[in-house]
């Protein structure tokens, strides 16, 4: 019996550990339990990510050589957020998240890109987080990254305004931004891809101003930078509109030869996944970036779909079965691909918000629950073995 055990992305971090850490001892326990409980299985795991904290690594883990010379290149903007929150309590004294929002700027990322552009990498892929959070420390709509990019090119042009995040965008134009032609050019080498998890927009009610509300952003200030950011959407739209489009515009649904600058603006703003990574998927997106799920890009790498086809039971670990989860999270995406292969996928998690009705829509065939969602729980305790194991018995083919 084949059976496959992956780890929801939604495992928080713990002290001195990334989420994607915590996630791949989760499993291992998991799959320890199992494999005791049903000797004749063969029990594998296999960690995927959303584009938070350990992207990178994780990704990295499935490449067959890592080091070869022109071997894809990850990075993530959970890397630079952390220094950029104690940048912004040094501008303004505070770390509020309305403070994040206005003030943090998302030129780290920018240097980050230049710094990668530089190697012999083929493939570039950013690890984009939340609209803002433990991973992302501004709402700027990439224009920081823009700037900073530009800058690290030797392409001028670029306002200071840039810089000073999304509060300082208000009436931003075109004259405002660097030459966008020399920065798609100086990507147009490049598979530049944004992996992120939902597919919230740049602008509007699924936008990236309105996400802000989720994380104690105010209402005033949400608002604000929803016109702010409409602003630097339309300067790059009209800034050189027939220049800013790379192989496909990510499948935008526009005619970049027929279309309007205010169209094209349209069209990258509603970009799915626009708003990840504080507006990083926005402004790469204008510069011909492709924009993709993270858990797809992973899943590629790490051969899933072929992995799940050799086996006999799919099992997602995960602390909650909650709204998240159901829609954006591994589950939906491993049942996905399960489903294609008539493969059964079980869940096993502390607990669940949704009913069978809707974990079953989405393919899932059971859910087992343990009652406890913390992870030290998961990885220590010495009732998760019991508890595997009474799970395990009631799948053995």
């Amino acid at each position: 019996m084949q059976v496959l055990v992956i780890p929801s992305t939604a495992w928080p971090s713990t002290a001195g550990a990334p989420g994607a850490h915590v996630a791949d001892a989760v499993a291992r326990q998991v799959a320890t339990a199992w494999a005791r409980a049903v000797p004749h299985a063969d029990v594998q795991t296999v960690l995927l990510s959303d584009g938070s904290a350990g992207f990178a690594e994780t990704a990295r883990g499935h490449l067959a050589d890592p080091a070869a010379d022109g071997a894809a290149l990850f990075l993530e903007t959970a890397s630079v957020a952390a220094a950029e929150v104690a940048a912004v309590r040094d501008r303004t004294g505070e770390g509020a998240a309305d403070d994040l929002a206005e003030h943090g700027s998302s030129a780290p990322v920018g240097e980050l890109l230049a710094a990668a552009l530089e190697t012999r990498a083929r493939t570039i892929v950013v690890g984009a987080g939340d609209v803002l959070g433990a991973d992302t420390a501004w709402a700027d709509g990439g224009a920081g990254m823009l700037a900073a990019l530009a800058e690290r090119l030797g392409v001028p042009g670029a306002s200071d305004r840039l810089r000073q995040g999304a509060g300082a965008l208000a009436g931003i134009d075109a004259h405002d931004l660097p030459d966008l032609l020399a920065l798609r050019d100086a990507l147009a080498g490049r598979d530049v891809v944004v992996a992120q998890r939902g597919d919230r927009t740049l602008l509007g009610l699924g936008g990236l101003a309105a996400g802000l509300s989720q994380h104690a952003v105010g209402a005033a200030t949400t608002q604000r930078l929803e016109r702010n950011l409409g602003d630097l959407s339309l300067a790059v739209g009209r800034a050189r509109s027939g220049s800013l489009v790379g192989r496909d515009l990510l499948g935008a649904p526009v005619d970049v030869a027929t279309s309007s600058p205010d169209h094209l603006a349209r069209a990258l703003a509603a970009t799915p996944g626009a708003a990840a990574g504080g507006g990083v998927g926005f402004m790469l997106a204008a510069l011909g970036a492709r924009v993709r799920r993270a858990i797809d890009v992973v899943a590629d790498l790490a051969h899933l779909r072929e992995r799940i086809a050799a086996s006999d039971l799919v099992v997602v670990v995960a602390p909650a079965i909650d709204a998240a989860e159901v829609h954006d999270g591994v589950l939906p995406a491993v049942a996905e691909v399960a489903l294609d292969h008539a493969v059964p996928v079980a869940a096993l998690v502390g607990g669940s918000e949704a009913g069978r009705r809707e974990w079953s829509a989405i393919g899932v065939a059971g859910v087992h629950e343990t009652g406890h969602a913390d992870a030290a729980w998961w990885t220590s305790s010495d009732e998760v073995a019991e508890r595997v194991a009474r799970v395990a018995r009631t799948w053995v083919l």
